[in-house]
């Protein structure tokens, strides 16, 4: 692989590093997809994923309400999907929504018992009208 020389190797290496954890942190997830797309509502997971700012207004609107989803399996499959385009920070905020609503599902996919806690997500893009807060079980 040809590197640009403004590009410090040692950089390269760790995002390579971090896209191969992120590649397989979701994979975690499709291996799971049927039952996850057949249990979860989305509509439960949206409001969440909202004010985490993983997902916007629109975002939520074609989950929720398109034509293209009629049912629930689709929406949450075609959520799921946004998700993985947002990178780590969509898995992140996924797996703290399902922490918060499915435990039993966070437990399968992380090993780990959830813990009521205040996001990590929503400290790291504070503005001056966001207010970091503890999401409740």
């Amino acid at each position: 692989m040809l590197r640009p020389s403004c590009i410090p190797e040692k950089e390269i290496c760790l995002a390579t590093v971090e896209e191969e954890e992120e590649v397989v942190l979701w994979e975690k997830i499709e291996s799971v997809r049927h039952e996850l797309t057949r249990s979860l509502n989305p509509a439960k997971l949206t409001p969440y994923l909202r004010q985490c700012r993983v997902i916007d207004e629109q975002d939520e609107e074609e989950v929720l309400s398109s034509c293209r989803f009629p049912y629930k399996s689709n929406r949450t499959g075609h959520l799921m999907d946004i998700l993985r385009c947002r990178g780590k920070r969509g898995y992140e905020a996924f797996l703290e929504s399902l922490e918060f609503y499915y435990p039993e599902h966070f437990i399968r996919l992380t090993g780990r018992e959830p813990a009521q806690r205040c996001s990590m997500i929503l400290g790291r893009d504070t503005t001056p009208f966001s207010l970091p807060s503890c999401a409740v079980a």
